[in-house]
């Protein structure tokens, strides 16, 4: 008997947030909301990096990065993106490797064409980039605008960005690590 009450509730579970799922938009039916698939953005600044020209990063920004990797070791990334600088390609290293991914590199000059790239893309996927234009790049994603980032002193915000598979839906969260 109790399985076939866990069997109904699954059930009522499932029509329910179906009919929630098709009131979030007056144009999709239920089903092309059901097969629309979300992405995922996790938008990070470089961590803490060194002084000079195309640093690397400190000790605390290894460590940073490590930290990161350790927070997304339970999402399965499908890419991580990164710009062509020491300090962001070395943030990226530990969660690559631990994702047995090899970074893709973005234009930081460019973040219109950035977002139309990433919108394409499919599952979840890390983009690092740097204190004046990963706020920028959250809101070419479609997030609303975003509060500019401490260059002295702020490496841990941690956007995520999901974005429905329509590109119409845009819901934002904005974490510590």
């Amino acid at each position: 008997m109790t399985i076939y009450i866990r069997y109904a509730l699954t059930f009522f579970l499932l029509l329910f947030s179906s009919s929630l799922m098709a009131q979030t938009s007056n144009t999709d039916t239920p089903v092309q909301m059901i097969n629309a698939k979300a992405k995922v953005f996790y938008l990070v600044r470089h961590a803490e990096k060194r002084e000079g020209k195309d640093p690397s990063l400190s000790a605390q920004g290894k460590l940073r990065a490590i930290r990161l990797a350790k927070v997304l070791s339970s999402t399965p990334l499908a890419k991580v993106y990164t710009t062509d600088y020491k300090r962001t390609r070395e943030t990226a290293l530990a969660v690559a490797e631990d994702q047995h991914l090899a970074p893709s590199l973005y234009d930081p000059t460019d973040l219109k064409k950035a977002a139309e790239v990433l919108l394409t893309q499919q599952g979840h996927i890390l983009v690092i980039g740097h204190s004046n234009t990963t706020t920028a790049l959250v809101e070419h994603l479609g997030a609303e605008k975003q509060p500019a980032i401490n260059d002295a002193s702020e490496f841990d915000r941690l956007y995520v960005v999901t974005v429905d598979g329509n590109n119409r839906e845009v819901s934002t969260v904005l974490l510590r690590y």
